[in-house]
């Protein structure tokens, strides 16, 4: 799944440096839930968007750093990533989404053990709001990241 997914982003990237193509690359910031992991723990992130006009594919890149509440362990933590391609439908200022791609998340109990990490993959549905200036985006996705499978929501600014 990993070389199908690299493929593809690859493919997308050839596609989007066409002459004429103007694709765009959109960094962003934003807020994050992850519902399973230590009870549901909030945190922070940075995204990177490839947006090809010509196509319905964007890529995006994320990374999140959660802030658990991890009672008495001290040290605790949760953060990750992913690489996603968005299949986008062509509606003009609010713009709906499906995602596609593969998530690492890396805990830490806090105990003395030695931090965890895991790879899998991201399923999910969102909205880009485009402006002139500023976009803004939300999503809902569901990561299968044995054995921390959640329900992440993002919601972040585009510059």
């Amino acid at each position: 799944m990993r070389r199908a997914l690299v493929s593809a982003l690859f493919a997308v990237a050839l596609l989007g440096s066409a002459p004429g193509a103007q694709s765009q690359l959109n960094p962003g910031l934003h807020v994050a839930r992850a519902s399973d992991v230590f009870g549901g723990s909030n945190g922070v992130g940075a995204s990177l968007e490839l947006d090809f006009p010509l196509l319905p594919i964007d890529v995006f890149v994320a990374g999140e750093y959660f802030f658990p509440d991890c009672g008495s362990a001290d040290g605790c933590g949760y953060m990750g990533g992913s690489a996603d391609l968005h299949f986008t439908l062509p509606v003009p200022v609010l713009t709906p989404y499906g995602t596609a791609g593969i998530v690492y998340r890396r805990s830490d109990a806090g105990d003395g053990a030695d931090a965890v990490g895991h790879t899998g993959f991201g399923l999910g549905a969102g909205l880009n709001l485009g402006t002139l200036v500023l976009g803004a985006y939300a999503e809902a996705r569901y990561e299968f990241v044995d054995p921390e499978d959640q329900m992440v929501l993002r919601v972040g600014l585009r510059f």
